[in-house]
């Protein structure tokens, strides 16, 4: 099943992880081809697709790279191999280490807020809107687990800028969260007297397990749907009236 597309907007398909990740293609394949454009100034190839598929790989390989050995100690030689790119083709899509970070982080970030914001449009309650939100995020950080152990386990190195769009990310979940709780408590769809802050918090820390001990429910062998309806359900019996 495809993502539809109206008005330039995608709309993602929750129904399940499959659905999901299917549809979810189309949605990161333009975001790689508008990062070319957001970095035109880098990037000294001239767009085709080929150029932008490229680029995706290179993306990949340097997370696969780094979630082994460690962002900083990733060689360009390495980067080439897995790549399959020249050493002098990568340099055409970024001058340095530090540039090809700023790019990986804009990757995951774009992704994850598209996702994020696309499954709140269309949720006509606040209920609906958890639900929506909690399945949005355990899918795409199942179809990008690899970047969010990268981010999450990288953060510590990372300086200025990109710490601190990292934190600003790791808080806008809360952040949504805390905001679709506050909402439903002013139309009456969810109880009063809730830390709203304090449940934000601990929906962000269940929704981090997931890809941070991944290899804990696979083991288990507990799926992405079954994961995000218990999340879910943990929540919404909370809070509901």
């Amino acid at each position: 099943m495809k993502a539809e597309k109206l008005d330039n907007t995608y709309i993602v398909d929750l129904q399940n992880y499959n659905t999901f990740k299917k549809s979810i293609r189309f949605i990161l394949d333009d975001i790689v081809s508008r990062l070319y454009d957001d970095n035109r100034q880098l990037i000294r190839v001239k767009k085709s697709p080929q150029s932008v598929e490229n680029l995706k790989r290179i993306i990949h390989a340097a997370i696969a790279i780094s979630n082994k050995k460690g962002y900083a100690a990733m060689s360009m030689r390495e980067l080439s191999a897995v790549s399959s790119l020249s050493i002098g083709a990568l340099y055409a899509y970024f001058p340095s280490k530090d540039e090809l970070l700023h790019i990986i982080q804009q990757y995951g970030r774009s992704s994850v807020e598209k996702v994020l914001s696309e499954s709140l449009i269309y949720s006509s309650t606040s209920k609906d809107k958890l639900h929506n939100f909690i399945r949005a995020h355990i899918f795409i950080s199942e179809v990008l687990k690899d970047w969010f152990y990268f981010s999450y386990m990288e953060t510590r190195y990372f300086t200025g800028t990109e710490y601190n769009k990292t934190i600003e990310g790791e808080l806008l979940t809360e952040s949504l969260i805390k905001d679709i709780i506050e909402n439903g408590i002013e139309y009456n769809e969810f109880r009063q007297g809730i830390q709203t802050s304090l449940i934000a918090s601990i929906a962000k820390a269940m929704l981090q397990d997931w890809y941070l001990k991944r290899w804990k429910y696979s083991k288990r062998g507990v799926t992405p749907d079954e994961y995000a309806t218990e999340c879910f359900q943990i929540l919404y019996n909370y809070i509901k009236i």
